[in-house]
C-alpha cells in the first residue's frame, strides 16, 4: 500500500486510466483510503467522461499483486466505502482548517 500511496498522493496534474478496450480518460487523484482489509482510490474526472459529471467521485479497488485498478460492481458496498472516505476527507479537511488558524 505504502507503494501505491506514494504513487497516488500528492498529483495536482491530472493522470490517464485507460478501461478494459484502452479507451483514456483522465482524472485527478483526490485520495487513497483502506476499508475492511482493502485499499481503495478515489478520483474525479478531469475531463467530460461518458456517464459522469464533473463532480463524481470515481472509487476504484487497487489490485496491488497485479497493479490494477478494478471497478466495484456492489452498489451498496460502494456507498459505504464512500461515506467512510467523506468521513475522514472531511476530517482531513478540518484538521488541515485548525492547522491553518494556529498559525495565523
Amino acid at each position: 500500500m505504502e507503494k501505491e500511496k506514494e504513487l497516488l498522493e500528492g498529483l495536482d496534474e491530472p493522470i490517464e486510466l485507460f478501461d478494459e478496450e484502452g479507451n483514456k480518460s483522465e482524472f485527478y487523484h483526490i485520495g487513497t483510503m483502506e476499508f475492511e482489509g482493502k485499499n481503495y482510490a478515489f478520483f474525479q474526472p478531469a475531463e467530460s467522461v461518458e456517464g459522469a459529471d464533473p463532480d463524481d467521485v470515481v472509487i476504484f479497488e487497487i489490485d496491488e499483486k497485479n497493479q490494477v485498478l478494478l471497478p466495484i460492481e456492489d452498489e451498496d458496498y460502494l456507498e459505504k466505502i464512500f461515506d467512510k472516505f467523506q468521513i475522514e476527507y472531511n476530517e482531513q479537511f478540518a484538521d488541515e482548517e485548525e492547522d491553518a488558524d494556529f498559525i495565523n
